[in-house]
């Protein structure tokens, strides 16, 4: 089986800043858990897929040259466009190569893979799943040779737009759909799952603040979750985390085996979620998503 493991922006990087990872404890924590994570599976004869986000490397500069948007595909891109297109992608390699060399330190076998150099989107985020094939194609032939793919958020070109911002949580979406054995999707963040309220915003009048420990994905009814954020994040956040993970269940669990977990870094819940193990106990911090 397959398990795909999102190292959401929140986790490896300082959003509130720009081009910043987050501490060197925290970073060099999730890493380990995620080298762990591998040998488990491995041993076990499953497969890992990595995908992480942008964060501070990414979501600013989308914003500042207005990327997700794009130049419009009928017209040349202007000169701004073409600095800010080309910042956003030395930005997003640098992560890249940072986290691919901390895991390569840790015996991990990670092959990067940019998405622009396999995507051309049709009119953003809605692009059918042909259009991943040849990145789905590539993605397999690594991990028969025993590798393990690790892909990112990105900018890309598109059809309609000129370019726009591929978020991590749809080519997670993606490869779900297209991937049979794939049984599990793990969002890796910075909160140990959904909460009634935004737990980084403290409401007073609210009370208390549960953890949302499991949501049954379902077309006629919806978890009632508010969220806010005082960064910027053209994909959507916490909101569109919560978005693609029913997407995932409601359109693959329906034809197999498929649960959605966002849980915390550092934590027992996210290293046996990575692992493909099975974490039930009673008050378990995490959110799993099922049919």
């Amino acid at each position: 089986m397959i398990v795909i493991v999102k190292l959401g922006g929140a986790a490896i990087t300082n959003k509130k800043g720009i081009c910043e990872l987050t501490s060197e404890k925290n970073i060099t924590r999730l890493l380990d858990q995620v080298a762990e994570a591998y040998v488990h599976l491995k041993t076990a004869g499953h497969q890992l897929i990595l995908i992480h986000g942008a964060g501070s490397f990414g979501h600013p500069q989308a914003v500042q040259y207005q990327l997700k948007t794009g130049w419009s595909a009928d017209r040349l891109p202007s000169p701004d466009y073409l600095k800010g297109y080309a910042h956003i992608r030395t930005c997003l390699q640098s992560l890249v190569h940072t986290v691919s060399s901390d895991l390569e330190r840790r015996q991990v076998p990670v092959l990067a893979m940019s998405p622009t150099d396999y995507i051309i989107t049709d009119d953003g985020e809605e692009t059918s799943t042909d259009r991943f094939g040849p990145m789905i194609d590539r993605i397999q032939q690594y991990l028969r040779l025993g590798f393990v793919p690790l892909l990112h958020g990105d900018a890309v070109l598109d059809r309609v737009r000129g370019c726009t911002v591929l978020s991590g949580d749809v080519i997670m979406y993606q490869l779900a759909k297209a991937m049979v054995n794939v049984s599990r999707c793990v969002f890796i963040t910075d909160v140990a799952g959904i909460y009634q309220h935004d737990p980084k915003v403290v409401y007073p009048q609210q009370g208390e603040n549960p953890l949302v420990p499991h949501i049954v994905v379902s077309q006629h009814s919806d978890q009632p979750i508010t969220s806010a954020s005082t960064v910027a994040d053209v994909t959507g956040g916490m909101q569109g985390k919560i978005r693609w993970a029913k997407r995932i269940v409601s359109e693959v669990g329906a034809k197999r085996k498929m649960e959605v977990v966002i849980c915390r870094w550092g934590t027992e819940e996210a290293l046996a979620m990575m692992s493909l193990e099975q974490d039930r106990r009673a008050g378990a911090k995490m959110t799993v998503f099922t049919l």
